[in-house]
């Protein structure tokens, strides 16, 4: 019976740990509504949710292809090959233009006389520092043989003047000297011929001129100055655009292919020549393209070369005044130096082509700067 009395005060202090434990834990875990404070907030804060980082993309430009940057350069180039100009353009022979339909030039106001020295000398009306030239001929004496003028003449139907050992003068056909009845060809002979002279002078200097008399029958041409002419009166066609272009030549003596080598060479110098450009191309400030020599001519497999077709049809459609006369013609096998100007009509279209044909070519063999007919 003592044992059984003495365990019962062990329950209470075990009783009373698990009233406690399970206050704390009611504690712990009740929202407290009794002890809770509300407050109410104006404007009310909203609770917005944590997103992720925005990205944002940039649209980038593809790179331009290269047929694209070829056309820019094409454009680019025609643009400035004729800018637009606020004063005359002095069209001299040294070097060549290309101008816009509504451009004024400037030439030379000359007049060409059949005279003499004496002539100009006595005339009032010109003055002492007036540019003439003049242009005449001599004869020139040398001695040689048939036979040599056979050798140096590949045309024997070319006419020729010659003294023979009697003394005669004769002019003929080469031919009909070689073809004479006991002709010596070894024998010697005198060939006469003509060389032409062009002095640049003025009426100060002409009675100092010895080569030739002043009786002599001469060509001069007198330089009255300056005029202008605007490009449009000269054309007098109401049918051109007005963004048409002109390739615009002076005829020299040098001239000697005619109107197909003016444009070719024209061509060739302005393409090669280029523009000025910027930010067009990286790590280029120029635009500018190589035109082959030949690449005008047709070519051993028959095809016909894309600048020899331009070259044709320029020829025969191109304008050549003569500034002298005032008169326009359009025979391309009639030009004179020092009177004429030559005017060939481009479209910035076609000079576009042009650039860009021979820019996709700029590293290939001439085969490629054909096209088929």
């Amino acid at each position: 019976m003592e044992k059984l009395a003495q365990s019962k005060p062990l329950l209470i202090p075990a009783f009373l740990a698990l009233s406690v434990l399970g206050l704390f834990g009611l504690l712990l875990f009740s929202d407290f509504e009794l002890l809770r404070t509300e407050h109410t907030l104006n404007p009310p804060i909203d609770i917005i949710e944590q997103q992720p980082p925005l990205t944002i993309i940039e649209q980038v430009d593809e790179a331009p292809t290269q047929e694209q940057v070829i056309e820019q350069e094409a454009e680019v180039f025609i643009e400035k090959l004729a800018e637009p100009q606020q004063q005359s353009i002095t069209i001299n022979e040294q070097q060549d233009q290309f101008v816009r339909h509504d451009s004024v030039i400037t030439l030379p106001k000359l007049e060409h006389r059949i005279t003499s020295i004496e002539e100009l000398l006595a005339d009032p009306n010109l003055d002492l520092d007036t540019p003439i030239t003049l242009i005449y001929t001599t004869q020139v004496e040398r001695q040689t043989t048939l036979a040599e003028l056979s050798d140096k003449y590949e045309d024997h139907t070319m006419i020729i003047t010659i003294i023979n050992q009697q003394g005669q003068k004769q002019t003929k056909p080469l031919f009909e000297f070689l073809n004479q009845d006991n002709v010596d060809l070894t024998a010697t002979i005198t060939h006469i011929t003509e060389q032409k002279h062009s002095v640049q002078t003025n009426l100060s200097k002409l009675a100092l001129i010895t080569d030739i008399s002043h009786q002599k029958s001469i060509i001069a041409t007198i330089n009255h100055g300056i005029q202008e002419l605007s490009v449009k009166e000269i054309i007098q066609s109401g049918e051109l655009p007005d963004n048409a272009l002109f390739y615009l030549h002076r005829v020299t003596r040098h001239d000697q292919q005619g109107l197909w080598g003016i444009i070719q060479s024209g061509l060739i110098d302005k393409f090669r020549q280029g523009v000025h450009i910027e930010g067009i191309a990286t790590n280029k400030d120029s635009v500018q393209v190589i035109i082959p020599a030949d690449a005008d001519e047709k070519l051993s497999s028959g095809l016909s070369s894309f600048l020899g077709k331009i070259l044709n049809h320029k020829v025969n459609s191109s304008y050549v005044y003569n500034f002298s006369t005032h008169t326009m013609s359009n025979d391309p096998n009639q030009i004179h130096p020092g009177q004429q100007l030559i005017m060939i009509h481009f479209s910035p279209q076609e000079l576009s082509q042009i650039y860009q044909f021979f820019s996709d070519r700029r590293n290939q063999g001439i085969e490629t700067f054909s096209i088929n007919d």
